[in-house]
């Protein structure tokens, strides 16, 4: 049962990293590093997840809807990972 947890949170993880990777990214797939030095584009990314769920109710297949699903399934695996005992 434990390694199914390290499983299930390692999903989780990897869900969420590209959530996040697909928010900070330019149409190119570069990464202005002076632009997140300090905060890690944490304003960039919810902005880009409240408006994927703008699209996801409107059901608009965009970037920030696949980015924002793939946050929220992250989300999601970590919490029953979690809750697994």
């Amino acid at each position: 049962m434990e390694n199914f947890k390290i499983a299930v949170l390692i999903a989780g993880s990897v869900f969420i990293l590209f959530g996040y990777l697909r928010f900070i990214t330019d149409e190119n797939g570069n990464v202005n590093l002076n632009n997140y030095r300090f905060t890690g584009g944490l304003l960039l990314v919810i902005s880009g997840v409240v408006d994927g769920t703008r699209d996801l109710v409107k059901r608009l297949r965009s970037k920030n809807s696949l980015s924002a699903i793939a946050v929220y399934l992250g989300i999601l695996l970590f919490y029953i990972g979690f809750s697994i005992l």
